[in-house]
């Protein structure tokens, strides 16, 4: 069998990091002298890290995160009241995978959605499916499923997410419907999923915010019991 017969079957199999590498040997003769299963293993690895790398690209993509928030950029300067310890080990994703919660909150301009993004951007490198919205936007999305009959199939795609971001918590009057749905958006994740909430109010007010002792109940018994409680101060960083 020919090289040309060869890196047409990678191509035909969708190998690309295999035959990339392949190519590259062939192109250079010092890897003649290495054991064939070290050239073997040196194209594996190629096509695994191809494979991982376009998932990622994938994930990121679909996260639509407002911020392309690197976790080694985070600000951990004084004021801020950011525990490094506690950030580095949140950016490991166990709370994700234990099904935990954040909730963020703090004044206008202290980072706090683009912590939230760069805890995203982590759990992607984790292989985590993630998706960002401001909590308008998520109503406003639910509402139209309703109206076109397709909430059934939202409610699910929402629920596998492993994490969901929920941007502006809090932030102007929502009505009793729209708050309804979100909390069934909660509720559908809870206890198999992870979500993160962020808000310029402290939990402790979103009970007034919402308004309804019942709902406001359940909506932090679903969050809270759960979560890793981050409340940012300090001065604006915009």
């Amino acid at each position: 069998m020919s090289k040309n017969q060869i890196l047409e079957l990678l191509h035909e199999l969708r190998l690309a990091g295999f035959r990339d590498e392949l190519e590259h040997q062939l192109q250079h003769p010092q890897y003649a002298d290495l054991p064939i299963q070290d050239r073997i293993l040196r194209m594996l690895q190629a096509e695994t890290e191809r494979r991982y790398r376009n998932k990622i690209d994938r994930l990121t993509k679909a996260a639509q995160f407002k911020y392309q928030a690197a976790p080694d950029e985070i600000d951990y300067r004084n004021g801020r009241k950011l525990d490094k310890a506690e950030t580095l080990s949140l950016l490991k994703c166990d709370w994700v995978r234990q099904y935990q919660n954040i909730l963020i909150s703090g004044a206008s301009g202290t980072g706090k959605t683009w912590l939230a993004c760069a805890l995203g951007a982590s759990a992607v490198q984790h292989e985590m499916s993630v998706r960002y919205a401001r909590v308008g936007r998520l109503a406003e999305e639910i509402m139209y499923a309703r109206l076109d009959g397709t909430i059934t199939k939202l409610r699910a795609k929402l629920a596998r997410l492993d994490l969901l971001i929920i941007d502006d918590f809090a932030l102007s009057p929502m009505s009793k419907q729209e708050l309804t749905d979100i909390f069934e958006i909660i509720e559908d994740r809870s206890a198999q999923s992870s979500t993160i909430m962020i808000a310029q109010r402290s939990p402790q007010e979103w009970y007034d915010y919402i308004n309804d002792p019942l709902l406001a109940d359940a909506f932090m018994d679903r969050l809270r019991s759960r979560a890793h409680l981050l409340n940012l101060e300090g001065k604006s960083l915009r």
